[in-house]
């Protein structure tokens, strides 16, 4: 008897260490990139262009409600993230503390359309002869100001105490509005100059330049704490701004003119320097076109007689120049710019849409995951590749590195997370064109709280300043949402 009861125990043993044998089970998958689908992720992709015509009431091109009937005829939410309004002051708040997105009916239906077509917005707020009038009567000095007067046109002194007191006092309040990454993609944090670029910065005191900069920009750094914060790029102030503004700020540069010569070698010597910690948002030269209606023609815009890229004869030559140039300075966005540039864009350069979807900003996909699992312990080893040009800008101090690689195990056939756990050493802000980024030897154990069964194990990048839920769309094949699977697991 005592006999059989060893024999007993031997298979009893033998038998429990077949079915941890079944439990446990090794695989890997391989994963083909998407190269083609729109990917809606923060920081990245075409905008829409609002120049600030729509809100004045000075002759204009289009107002709000054309804007939107002439985008909508060709369909262009459909190929673009983020709607870029370019707007002066005195439309954003005409009188003290009376804000447009408040009490201004054209601006807050332009603003639902925009949502309503799933885009995010993204402001920049300028003053060039769009200083609100009650700034100057509460004391603020103009160009138009005797001894002063040094143009023709109106801009404020913007080391003028008054003028800096009262845009603090709206860079506050616009930050209790929009400092909402759910809606807002990013602010211009500056907005002095021309066409607010830094361009003929007007000063009682030269000498006050780099204070003016360090104001303004630590204004919008302290009210805006959640939405990314851009400059732009500007070899007019670019020895007070690196250190002032790109370096101590953490704020992502903002370029225009590219595809022109107003994009200098000097200036792209500066995004060298700041690429790919900072990603570029990225904007096409402004060829004044909006008021022509034959797409075809040959104009006499300025593209015609460009320095830097000669030869450009007809709308499709700027435009597709335009394009190659952004993809070779990494811009994350770029943008379909006013009603008539946009039908250009989509009704005669539609590859060339397709080639900045395809490859420009960041499309950041997993190559390959290889996972040996023994009982509710795990290993992981995750590879990973970006397609795109450009970078998550992860490490924008309003972001903190907030995006990150997950490993869930989901209810299967849906998106339900039951639990999941962080590869802390895989920044995806890192990742750039052209390399693998490996990561060996990633192991978690489930708990034994998760109830057993099957699950489906699956990667992702997520939002951990939102509930961890997956944020960013992976450029993988055949993949709806933003989880990808990688195979099913049961757990004992």
């Amino acid at each position: 008897m005592k006999r059989l009861c060893v024999l007993w125990c031997v298979l009893c043993t033998f038998l429990d260490g077949f079915g941890q044998i079944i439990e446990n089970q090794t695989w890997q998958r391989s994963f083909k990139p998407d190269t083609t689908t729109l990917l809606r992720n923060p920081a990245m992709g075409w905008m829409l262009y609002e120049e600030g015509a729509s809100f004045l009431e000075e002759a204009k091109a289009y107002d709000p409600k054309v804007f939107w009937e002439e985008m909508d005829e060709v369909d262009a939410a459909a190929y673009a993230n983020i709607l870029y309004i370019r707007v002066l002051w005195k439309v954003m708040e005409p009188e003290e503390g009376k804000y447009a997105w408040q009490f201004n009916k054209a601006y807050q239906d332009y603003i639902r359309k925009a949502e309503a077509r799933g885009l995010k917005l993204a402001f920049r707020i300028f003053f060039d002869n769009g200083t609100p009038d009650w700034v100057y009567e509460a004391g603020c000095q103009s160009t138009l100001d005797p001894p002063y007067s040094l143009q023709n046109d109106k801009q404020p002194y913007y080391d003028d105490p008054v003028f800096l007191a009262k845009l603090d006092n709206f860079i506050k309040a616009f930050a209790r509005e929009y400092d909402d990454p759910a809606r807002v993609d990013f602010v211009d944090a500056y907005g002095l100059g021309r066409w607010g670029e830094g361009h003929g910065v007007t000063l009682k005191n030269k000498a006050n330049y780099p204070r003016v900069i360090e104001t303004v920009t630590s204004a919008y750094a302290r009210y805006f704490n959640q939405v990314l914060t851009v400059y732009n790029l500007s070899r007019n102030d670019w020895a007070m701004s690196k250190p002032l503004v790109f370096d101590k700020l953490g704020f992502l540069p903002r370029r225009d003119g590219i595809g022109s010569h107003w994009f200098d070698d000097t200036e792209r010597s500066y995004l060298k320097e700041l690429f790919p910690e900072k990603a570029l948002i990225g904007e096409g030269c402004y060829w004044f076109g909006y008021n022509s209606k034959d797409t075809t023609m040959r104009t006499k815009e300025p593209f015609l007689n460009d320095p830097r890229f000669p030869g450009m004869r007809y709308w499709t030559d700027a435009l597709s120049v335009a394009i190659e140039d952004a993809l070779a300075s990494h811009a994350n966005t770029f943008d379909l710019r006013t009603p008539f540039e946009t039908k250009v864009w989509l009704e005669r350069l539609r590859n060339k849409v397709q080639r900045f979807i395809s490859h420009g900003g960041y499309r950041l996909y997993p190559d390959s995951v290889a996972v040996q699992q023994q009982g509710r312990s795990f290993r992981v080893d995750h590879f990973w590749r970006n397609g795109g040009v450009g970078v998550l800008p992860n490490n924008h101090p309003n972001w903190n590195q907030k995006y990150k690689v997950a490993f869930a195990l989901l209810k299967p056939g849906s998106d339900r997370v039951q639990w999941l756990t962080i590869d802390e050493l895989a920044n995806p802000g890192q990742w750039l064109k052209g390399n693998v980024y490996s990561y060996y030897g990633f192991n978690f154990t489930v708990p034994a709280g998760l109830k057993k069964g099957d699950y489906e194990l699956a990667v992702g990048i997520i939002d951990t300043t939102s509930n961890h839920h997956s944020a960013i769309q992976l450029a993988v094949e055949q993949v709806a949402g933003t989880w990808v699977r990688i195979g099913t697991c049961t757990l004992k």
